[in-house]
């Protein structure tokens, strides 16, 4: 007989994208044919939830596809009167907390999203980037970490002893 603490229910994993930048030249046709079809085959999975920003025409085609799909939408705005310059720098940050998966649309100008798609992807994130095509990044392994010196090989103790009283 099997206790009920052995007995375990397979959630599936949860799925969450998170899409930063934009491209303004792209239509919604393409959007799906370039984007959305070669990610949802890559992944195999459909997310459960998007976050998207409230700027850019391809939030607005994300929100109407996923909504066709009933997958759920969390749009975030950026607080351009209390933050300033900092709003959408702080709006990314919050939706890159919440995310499973990410796609970046990388821009021509600067090279910050390109940034921020390879430190998600070090964290262990699926991160997509889309420039002229659909690119899914990879990360490196690190290298094995090396033995930690103990503080009586750093040469410390000398300064503890110091302290002690008598």
């Amino acid at each position: 007989m099997s206790s009920v603490l052995e007995d375990s229910v397979a959630l599936p994993p949860l799925v969450i994208w998170s899409v930063f930048g934009q491209r303004r030249t792209i239509t919604q046709q393409e959007l799906q044919d370039t984007v959305l079809t070669p990610m949802l085959e890559d992944l195999g999975t459909m997310p459960q939830r998007i976050l998207l920003p409230s700027e850019g025409n391809t939030s607005l085609y994300l929100q109407e596809w996923a909504e066709s799909l009933r997958i759920q939408t969390q749009v975030f705005h950026s607080d351009w009167t209390r933050h300033g310059r900092m709003a959408q720098i702080l709006r990314d940050d919050r939706m890159r907390k919440e995310c499973t998966h990410a796609l970046v649309f990388l821009s021509p100008t600067s090279n910050r999203l390109e940034k921020m798609a390879e430190a998600m992807c070090r964290k262990v994130k699926v991160v997509f980037t889309s420039s002229e095509s659909l690119t899914k990044l990879v990360a490196e392994p690190l290298p094995p970490a090396s033995a930690r010196a103990r503080k009586s090989d750093k040469g410390t103790m000398r300064s503890f002893l110091k302290c002690q009283s008598k």
